[in-house]
């Protein structure tokens, strides 16, 4: 820990940086992750990219409001969550805006997201019933939430949802849209959460520790 620093507040840092670093970020961008009865999270009304240590708060689940409202309902619903992203990458925007559903245009996507990314209403309670078994959803007109067994597994979300918008978008422009079937996606998905995201996630929590 950097001096003397908190281990939630340096992973929030950490992946704060790594989101503006591969420029998915955007207005009203929060991460969280739970501890316990708290969650540690980036205040929602300053940018990724600006984020300092005293700009990361704790806040009690049962006090949550707003933004942090929507995490802890999400944490509430999804028991095995330790973090949850909500962001508003470019590429992203313009699908959840007009309510459109990503479908399984690359492999990673199949892989850690599943066969499609839909739109929900933007409520909390939508939200959260959405992501329960699931771990990415867009929100109509308000980017996308993630949520992960670690920060980087919700994170690393974040950069496949944009990724595959992005050739979504391109190849729905230039008519030439290959979609991964039914079948391949979903069998893709399983697989790696059997057998290559559960051994990965389970060290990437020794790492993070309890938080």
């Amino acid at each position: 820990m950097k001096n003397g620093m908190d281990k939630s507040t340096e992973l929030i840092l950490e992946y704060a940086k790594e989101l503006a670093k591969q420029n998915v970020v955007g207005t009203g961008d929060c991460i969280s992750v739970r501890s316990g009865a708290y969650l540690i999270a980036s205040k929602a009304d300053v940018r990724l990219e600006d984020l300092t240590e005293n700009d990361v708060v704790k806040i009690k689940m049962s006090d949550a409001q707003g933004e942090y409202a929507l995490h802890a309902r999400i944490y509430a619903a999804k028991s095995d969550a330790s973090a949850v992203c909500h962001c508003h990458p470019a590429w992203v925007e313009p699908i959840a805006r007009c309510g459109a559903v990503i479908p399984a245009v690359t492999d990673d996507m199949t892989q850690i997201v599943g066969r499609n990314c839909k739109t929900c209403k933007n409520d909390a309670g939508t939200i959260a019933k959405n992501l329960k078994k699931r771990n990415s959803t867009l929100v109509a007109g308000d980017g996308c939430v993630t949520a992960g067994r670690t920060l980087n597994e919700a994170v690393t979300c974040v950069l496949v949802l944009d990724k595959a918008a992005h050739c979504f978008v391109a190849s729905t422009v230039l008519k030439k849209n290959v979609l991964i079937n039914f079948f391949e996606a979903t069998l893709m998905n399983v697989i790696y959460k059997m057998k290559y995201s559960k051994k990965n996630q389970e060290n990437l929590q020794s790492e993070e520790g309890s938080l």
